[in-house]
């Protein structure tokens, strides 16, 4: 019987690179190796448990990072921005795994990259993504086979960050859209895209697919929560990018120049129905929240 085809998964234990694990450990063409720098934290029991391969890893590590990768057929890299808020560190981490994958001669590497909003007209940079965007350059110039997974914004932002409470049973949400539509995405579709990918490879090597389950108003949204959450009722509240920008947590300004370029781009930013050819049971925002009713009813009290 052939050996498994090992794939290095960064950023393991988080949303995304949890999501990769789980769907390529259900498949059997796959192994995998998990890198985390926390071997002891409970992300890294819980993997264990699971029977996969938790290595010891950082991003920052050029040296480590040869060895993680050595042996393994694919990778699965993501970046993450919102632990240091600099776009320099994150492009050099990204650097540093594509010169690894390079040096271990991987024969796929799927990235989670963002678009380059710089000249697109958004109110200010957005980091996050001309972050990735720059090492989505960098892959692609060091000639590593790769794919980049451009996706958006996640329902799971709303169990994080519910609607406000303004009344008995009423409910608001306020993100700086206006009547765009915004492009969503269970997180959880993200590692049933990726084994998608590995296992067919050459039909996306150098392709950057711009993913996305959903593309609702923010008027559809409220809608699809009233109808589930019952007689909870939910309603959109407008909120401009300025203010948004003067939310009291850290990034607001970024975010709010984020969710502009959403605005700018709110016709062919992603793609739903390319998204449902690569994976059909994608999942709707009208799915995801009847699958998440009672978390949100319980969250909502």
């Amino acid at each position: 019987m052939a050996s498994k085809k090992i794939i290095t998964v960064f950023g393991a234990t988080g949303s995304q690179g949890g999501s990769v694990v789980r769907s390529l450990l259900g498949n059997p063409e796959f192994a995998v190796r998990a890198v985390t720098r926390n071997l002891d934290g409970s992300g890294a029991q819980e993997l264990k448990k699971l029977n996969v391969e938790v290595v010891k890893g950082d991003t920052d590590d050029k040296d480590g990072l040869k060895q993680i990768l050595s042996g393994a057929y694919g990778c699965f890299l993501v970046t993450n921005f919102l632990e240091h808020f600099d776009m320099n560190r994150e492009i050099q981490q990204g650097k540093n795994v594509a010169d690894a994958c390079k040096a271990a001669g991987i024969k796929h590497l799927v990235f989670s990259g963002l678009d380059n909003t710089e000249g697109s007209g958004a109110a200010g940079p957005v980091d996050h993504f001309d972050g990735k965007a720059k090492i989505e350059d960098y892959i692609e110039q060091i000639g590593i086979p790769y794919t980049s997974t451009r996706i958006c914004f996640y329902n799971e932002n709303f169990l994080n960050s519910p609607p406000r409470k303004i009344g008995e049973n009423k409910y608001a949400i306020s993100l700086p859209m206006g009547d765009k539509p915004l492009y969503m995405m269970a997180v959880n579709d993200v590692g049933p895209w990726v084994v998608e990918i590995l296992k067919d490879p050459a039909n996306y090597k150098g392709k950057k697919l711009h993913l996305a389950g959903d593309k609702l108003t923010l008027d559809q949204v409220c809608a699809t929560f009233s109808k589930h959450l019952t007689p909870k009722q939910f309603q959109y509240v407008p909120m401009s990018v300025e203010d948004f920008a003067k939310m009291p947590f850290p990034g607001a300004e970024e975010m709010a120049n984020m969710f502009h370029f959403y605005q700018l781009k709110a016709d062919n930013l992603r793609d739903v129905a390319l998204t449902r050819k690569l994976y059909s049971k994608t999942q709707t925002f009208d799915a995801w929240v009847q699958e998440n009713k009672e978390k949100l009813i319980q969250l909502l009290k």
